[in-house]
């Protein structure tokens, strides 16, 4: 589903399904959540993949002969980093670049702290020859599994990439597999993001992997991934709504009651017994807006930007 760019808080992600026949469309919300909620008291773990493809390097400071150029990586993986910390029960979060050598090269950068993060250099690979040739994700996707390891109740990756991805199918293929073991209960979750970075996003790839599961047997049982772009990040708020937006679900309320309501003032949905963090509604055709009044307070949030036929 195509994701409304920054969305009104407290609303953390909406999404806004095609057209049907009668020209009405399915819209899913989710609000903002609070990380410690997430956590609770269990295990969890944070790790952030920064794409290290030849494409970035201007990105990372190298423009040119004579460089130069700012470090735009190392300002949004420190403080992307730093943001995942309090995700993770030790309070540090991992760093690796990806896509090194011929796009499937791994290299650990280190764990770091919340205030460690605002200091860490990130500058690519040690050797700047290892700037890689690809961009293959699927090793980067195996080592945020692997970190997991078998004992963390709640894992979450952020993935930075700039360009298109090459196994996006090798990809699919092994996270069908982890999304099968999770659903049987053989596996602890593991939530994904894909953020995009620069101008040259394949954003149709990146709502692919969003919508990874969709008519598929996980469909509506196991979400692994979502996506964000970087240029929609512009306050911690949206950087938050990014990482954990979608891990809100049914069980978690919000309000004790409230409704949906489309542009034209009818009401599409009530909450009676509560407003849950995560809910889907019906749009009617000819509506480009909808409002949530829940807790004596109204949301109000415009979807044209999402709409396609």
């Amino acid at each position: 589903m195509p994701k409304v760019p920054r969305p009104n808080r407290p609303l953390a992600d909406v999404n806004v399904g095609n057209a049907k026949s009668d020209g009405s469309r399915d819209v899913a919300v989710h609000f903002m959540p609070d990380p410690d909620i997430l956590v609770g008291e269990g295990e969890s773990k944070a790790i952030l993949a920064l794409d290290a493809s030849r494409s970035l390097m201007k990105m990372y400071g190298f423009g040119g002969p004579f460089g130069g150029d700012p470090n735009y990586v190392q300002a949004v993986a420190r403080k992307l980093g730093a943001i995942l910390c309090a995700a993770a029960k030790s309070g540090r979060s991992a760093g690796l670049y990806w896509a090194m050598g011929d796009g499937s090269k791994i290299e650990d950068i280190g764990e770091f702290s919340e205030t460690d993060w605002g200091n860490v250099a990130i500058v690519g690979p040690r050797d700047r020859k290892n700037f890689g040739k690809g961009t293959k994700l699927l090793p980067a996707i195996q080592r945020c599994v692997a970190y997991a390891g078998g004992d963390t109740d709640l894992t979450i990756g952020a993935i930075i990439t700039d360009g298109m991805i090459e196994d996006e199918q090798d990809c699919v293929n092994y996270c069908l597999q982890i999304g099968r073991e999770m659903a049987a209960g053989r596996r602890k979750p593991i939530k994904l993001v894909l953020i995009g970075i620069g101008q040259e996003i394949d954003k149709g790839q990146l709502e692919r992997f969003d919508d990874m599961f969709e008519g598929t047997e996980l469909d509506g049982k196991v979400d692994i991934w979502s996506s964000g772009m970087v240029e929609s990040m512009q306050e911690e708020g949206d950087i938050l709504a990014v990482l954990y937006g979608e891990l809100m679900s049914e069980d978690v309320l919000v309000a004790d009651s409230g409704r949906v309501e489309d542009g034209a003032g009818n009401t599409l949905k009530n909450f009676a017994d509560g407003v849950p963090g995560k809910f889907t509604f019906v749009l009617p055709k000819g509506q480009t807006k909808f409002v949530v009044h829940a807790a004596g307070q109204q949301v109000a949030q415009d979807v044209s930007e999402a709409l396609r036929p």
